[in-house]
């Protein structure tokens, strides 16, 4: 004995990191599923199936974390005990090991595989139409991925993204700022996750890119004179896409949102319509007043409902879903060619100013467009109804050929007055 108070079994512990405890490389291809500790919060975890894997717990700015180091069939045991240690530099001198593995994690994943995280994110659970949906994705696959798809995210540069949008800068311009600002979206995502450290590549570029020399592309539309001869023989074609096109006309709105209209959206005397946020491009809530000749439609189509739909004009192949664009387009084309059902809201457009001089923001409103700041837009959605309503009851006059029977502006005016009044009152 020298004089220690311990027993010399005790004596013969070495102070610092106990090496019997490390482990091997025979260990860690043979370890049994479990944690097994190769000291200073390095572990090998193997799971029941056999997968194993390197974590590293230590204390970061007061608190214990555990971080991944990767597989241990692609990380050796030098390897993670020198991440390891790494990692624990950075914890000691008060950084965040998390920045560093996310670097690292930025230099493995591509901009093919992050673009899918952002878009499985992005919709999931969204109300988004879902043709709007998968465009978001398919410009991607069909644009960006040829270039960037295989590249790692932090290795991708502005030079990377203008040889993407170069080829249809000018040749396609609508759908070169869909690429770009979609592009744009994935880096937002790579600098938050901490995947890239020297920000956003698509940041700027649209400076650095030549004019694209856009020019608007309507859509063809017939000739608002020409729609009472139009609204015409529309009225004898009563079955449900004769019925949902006139409806369209009538009410002025996009055909998506008549397409997948149903009953319980209507109020009981069928005189107002309140379309939900999501079949609205401007995702609010919107109240349609409903006029004389666009209620009729409604009792026509009344008629010919059945016990298997709640929709207004369910396809007749399959009442389940609603009536398809395509259908429209072709009744409408049978009598004016080339014309679109889109393109039905610029005749109303063009006849608001030309012929009833409507005030623009009733006439925007009706056509459903946003009117100025949002604390305007909420006030005229509540106080615009009723000059709405008369602005589309003299729509419906006109569509209909029955402006002639009320020349005299007085009589005009007198007659719509009564049509509001009498639909505001509920007893058409």
């Amino acid at each position: 004995m020298d004089g220690s108070p311990y027993p010399e079994s005790v004596q013969r512990i070495k102070s610092g990191p106990h090496l019997e405890k490390k482990l091997n490389a025979a260990f860690v291809r043979k370890a049994a599923p479990g944690r097994h500790s190769d000291g200073g919060g390095l572990y090998l975890k193997v799971d029941p199936s056999g997968a194993r894997r390197w974590i590293l717990r230590t204390v970061v700015r007061g608190r214990r974390r555990d971080y991944g180091l990767g597989s241990a069939s692609l990380v050796s045991l030098a390897e993670a005990r020198e991440k390891a240690t790494e990692l624990r530099r950075i914890a000691r001198s008060g950084g965040n090991p998390k920045v560093k593995t996310r670097e690292d994690e930025g230099k493995s994943i591509t901009f093919k595989e992050l673009a899918h995280l952002v878009y499985e994110r992005k919709f999931k659970n969204s109300n988004n139409h879902p043709k709007h949906i998968v465009q978001w994705i398919r410009t991607l696959e069909t644009y960006a991925f040829p270039t960037l798809g295989d590249l790692a995210v932090s290795e991708i540069h502005q030079d990377d993204i203008e040889t993407v949008l170069d080829p249809i800068w000018t040749t396609k311009p609508p759908t070169a700022s869909r690429v770009l600002q979609r592009i744009s979206v994935v880096f937002d995502f790579a600098c938050g996750r901490g995947y890239r450290t020297t920000g956003n590549p698509a940041a700027g570029i649209l400076s650095t890119m030549r004019p694209q020399q856009q020019t608007a592309k309507h859509f063809p539309a017939i000739d608002y004179h020409d729609l009472p001869a139009l609204m015409g023989k529309l009225k004898r074609q009563n079955v449900v896409g004769g019925l949902a096109l006139r409806f369209t006309i009538l009410t002025a709105l996009r055909s998506g949102s008549v397409r997948h209209a149903r009953w319980d959206q209507f109020d009981e005397s069928l005189t107002e319509w309140t379309i939900p946020a999501e079949l609205m491009k401007t995702r609010n809530e919107f109240v349609v007043p409903i006029t004389l000749h666009a209620r009729e439609v409604l009792l026509a189509a009344k008629e010919l409902r059945t016990k298997a739909s709640q929709l207004v004009f369910p396809s007749p192949s399959n009442p389940k879903k609603p009536i398809s664009d395509n259908t429209m387009r072709k009744l409408l084309q049978t009598y004016v060619p080339n014309v679109t059902v889109h393109g039905m809201r610029a005749a109303f457009r063009t006849w608001a100013r030309e012929d009833a001089a409507a005030p623009d923001d009733v006439a925007e409103m009706v056509l459903a467009h946003s009117v100025g700041s949002k604390t305007v837009q909420a006030y005229n959605r509540a106080m615009l109804v009723h000059e709405r309503h008369k602005l589309l009851e003299q729509w419906g006059m006109w569509a209909m050929g029955e402006l002639e029977l009320y020349a005299d502006p007085k009589t005009r005016a007198a007659e719509i007055n009564r049509r509001t009044i009498q639909m505001f009152a509920n007893d058409p």
